[in-house]
C-alpha cells in the first residue's frame, strides 16, 4: 500500500481527504453531543435543590396553611382588612374612642378624623381627640383603648394641667389631653 501512496500522491490526499471529512463532522458531533450532556447535568444540578425544597413543601403543605390562617388570624385582629373603607373605619375609631374615654369618666370637647396616609404596605387611619378628666380617668382610657381591636396606636398624646381657680379649687388636678390616634388598614 505505501508503494501505491509514493506513486499515486495526489490519488491519496484525495481518498485521505474524504476520510479525513466524515471522520471529522463525526467528531465534531461527538463533541457536541458530550458538552451538550453536559450542560443538561449541570442544570439538573442546579434544579435538584429545588425540587427537593417543592417536595419539602408539598409534604409540609397542611403545616403551612394553618399556620398562615393563624397568620390571618392574628393580622385580622391587629389591623382591618383592605374591604374596609378608610372613612367609615375613621368614623367608627372616632365614636368607640369617645365612648371609652366618656366610660372612663373624661369629658370628650373635640375629635375631629384626619386624612389618611397611603403607605405601601398600610393606609394610616388616625383620630385626633381633646378631652378633659383626671390623671385616674386617662389611665383608665388609655388601658381601655390599648384593648381595643383591631389595634389603636397612640401617636402623639399632650397633657396639659388646667390652672385652679380661688381656694374652692377641686383636691385632684384636671388636665387637658389631645390624643392622636392611629389605626392601620391594609393598603389597597
Amino acid at each position: 500500500m505505501i508503494p501505491w501512496v509514493k506513486s499515486h500522491r495526489r490519488s491519496a490526499v484525495i481518498v485521505l481527504g474524504s476520510l479525513l471529512v466524515p471522520l471529522y463532522i463525526f467528531m465534531a458531533m461527538l463533541f457536541n453531543v458530550l458538552a451538550t450532556r453536559s450542560d443538561y447535568a449541570q442544570q439538573i444540578d442546579s434544579i435538584e435543590p429545588r425540587l427537593a425544597r417543592m417536595q419539602g413543601l408539598i409534604v409540609e403543605e397542611d403545616t403551612l396553611k394553618a399556620s398562615l390562617a393563624d397568620v390571618r388570624t392574628i393580622t385580622n385582629d391587629h389591623v382591618y382588612r383592605k374591604a374596609t373603607d378608610a372613612e367609615a373605619v375613621a368614623a367608627s375609631i372616632q365614636a368607640e374612642v369617645r365612648g371609652i374615654m366618656s366610660n372612663a369618666g373624661m369629658a370628650v370637647t373635640n375629635s375631629q378624623v384626619l386624612p389618611v396616609r397611603k403607605r405601601e404596605k398600610f393606609d394610616y387611619i388616625a383620630v385626633k381627640v381633646v378631652a378633659q378628666g383626671t390623671l385616674e380617668q386617662l389611665e383608665g382610657s388609655l388601658a381601655a383603648i390599648s384593648r381595643f381591636r383591631p389595634v389603636v396606636f397612640v401617636e402623639t398624646l399632650d397633657a396639659f394641667p388646667n390652672r385652679r381657680r380661688g381656694r374652692d379649687a377641686e383636691d385632684e388636678q384636671v388636665l387637658t389631653v389631645s390624643l392622636e390616634l392611629l389605626s392601620l388598614r391594609i393598603a389597597s
